[in-house]
């Protein structure tokens, strides 16, 4: 059986270098990296300790369907994970781009895949737990994975509308296809999005400086490697039809998780560099919810504790900045 060849679009980005680094290192795919920014610095920085021999750099422009198309003829994909999007802020600001590649770039990409005639065996989407609505919306404990959606801005409708065009696609095409829900990630390539602000206090730690973390809101957090993990495992373990997951998380308060983050400065030594606050904001995102289907099909996804996540995050960060990498 021939090695998987792999598309990431937006793969440059958190998840998507996330699930590549684990790709390469768990298996003998051959991976096409696409992002609207490829340079050498930034593959550097991204990959710095991956081997690339089995990766390949393109530009990925996902608002073209002819160029999609032909990017997956011309490096024979046999698997893709769809990533690209622009985040909740832009897509507030910037309403008619964010449909065109929210929306418009997930059709794109479906349609491409539809036209280049190839046999195309899983598709994994990057959907978000922002389909759901705010947590007063449902009941307390354990939110059910299938609750009702309720998103409550254009960045969850869109991601909505592309798990039900995903869904057509499969019914189109009997191509398993699999859309994942991940929480607030935290950790190494974390820097833009509404929720960002968790990790660019671990950052600010990292470079001496203070910082508030705006909101103070409960949140389920996921570590990025754990999530690139499930995106690898969901691509290429045995599934078969259509599925949407939320992924395994941390359901705590800004509080705890600025707990977690003074716990690892102190263990760095450097608890003074900590001068980390927390606002009064609210986010409109749901917490508590059930990850049990996931972890049920998807048994060998890592589920790294906060204090370990946290840890391992400061200390990416530290090198960062002995490196001179790292900005805030």
């Amino acid at each position: 059986m021939s090695s998987p060849r792999v598309l990431i679009t937006g793969g440059l980005g958190c998840i998507g270098s996330e699930t590549a680094k684990w790709l390469i290192r768990n298996t003998d795919a051959f991976l096409v990296i696409g992002s609207r920014s490829i340079n050498e610095q930034r593959i550097q920085r991204v990959f710095d300790s991956v081997d690339r021999s089995r990766m390949s750099f393109v530009d990925c422009e996902i608002t073209d369907q002819t160029k999609l198309c032909y990017l997956l003829q011309q490096h024979s994909i046999s698997h893709v994970v769809h990533l690209a999007a622009l985040q909740t802020p832009d897509c507030n600001a910037h309403r008619h781009l964010g449909l065109q590649v929210n929306l418009g770039g997930t059709q794109n990409l479906i349609e491409a895949m539809k036209a280049c005639k190839l046999p195309i065996q899983r598709y994994v989407y990057a959907s978000s737990i922002a389909v759901y609505g705010p947590r007063d919306a449902y009941a307390k404990g354990t939110v059910a994975m299938l609750s009702e959606a309720k998103p409550v801005n254009v960045y969850g409708a869109w991601k909505l509308a592309s798990e039900h065009i995903s869904k057509f696609f499969w019914q189109d095409t009997g191509t398993t296809t699999v859309c994942l829900r991940p929480g607030v990630l935290y950790g190494p390539g974390r820097d833009a999005g509404l929720t960002s602000s968790p990790t660019t206090a671990i950052k600010s730690v990292a470079l001496g400086q203070a910082y508030q973390i705006p909101f103070c809101s409960r949140q389920d957090y996921l570590f990025a490697p754990d999530v690139g993990a499930a995106f690898a495992q969901a691509l290429l373990q045995p599934f078969e039809g259509f599925g949407i997951f939320t992924l395994p998380s941390h359901t705590v308060t800004t509080d705890e998780f600025l707990s977690a983050i003074q716990q690892a400065a102190r263990e760095a030594g450097i608890e003074d560099e900590c001068r980390i606050t927390v606002g009064n904001e609210q986010v409109p995102f749901i917490c508590d919810l059930d990850y049990q289907p996931f972890t049920a099909r998807f048994p060998d996804v890592p589920h790294t504790s906060l204090s370990m996540g946290v840890r391992a995050s400061l200390d990416a960060f530290r090198e960062q900045v002995k490196r001179g990498w790292l900005v805030v």
